[in-house]
């Protein structure tokens, strides 16, 4: 793997996976990819049950990311999202699990961040209907999208390849 890697195409093929895995099975399990410059993936489970799990799992990508100068991390998981164009989002009153509470619409979500790139991220709404997984278009969020799920990893702003 070198420093001209596609990695935004890279990313987008592990998406094409987790859909397959998704509609075959169900279910995707939180998974980080940490794009090496030696050119092997490390593969690694996400723990995101609660706030405590998520931040100790993503703080040990994190590290590991930076013990092998990583040239990006992608993340592939489940969540569920909501528009907050309409409303006034009230950070004091959010909590973890509002939006499932709430009913907000699953997605697999994509994130790609890495210190030299702009963070990026792509969602697929899905819905289960008559025992199978019926997906939506998926939407990109480009320029530069606030990941605040790796925090301290990330931080210069040059356009994914």
């Amino acid at each position: 793997m070198s420093e001209h890697l596609d990695i935004k195409g890279y990313a987008l093929e592990l998406l094409e996976l987790s859909k397959k895995f998704l509609a075959e099975d169900r279910t995707l399990d939180p998974t980080a990819f940490i794009v090496t410059k030696s050119g092997e993936p490390v593969l690694r489970p996400m723990n995101l049950e609660d706030e405590e799990h998520k931040a100790d799992s993503t703080e040990k990508i994190i590290r590991e990311a930076k013990e092998h100068e990583a040239l990006a991390i992608i993340t592939i998981f489940i969540a569920r999202s909501k528009e907050f164009a309409d409303e006034d989002f009230d950070e004091q009153s959010y909590f973890w699990g509002k939006l499932e509470q709430e009913g907000a619409p699953r997605n697999i979500l994509l994130t790609l961040s890495g210190p030299a790139i702009t963070n990026w991220a792509v969602t697929v709404p899905f819905q289960e209907k008559n025992n199978k997984i019926v997906f939506s278009q998926q939407h990109e969020i480009a320029e530069g999208v606030v990941l605040s799920l790796l925090p301290g990893w990330a931080s210069e702003n040059i356009r994914p390849s």
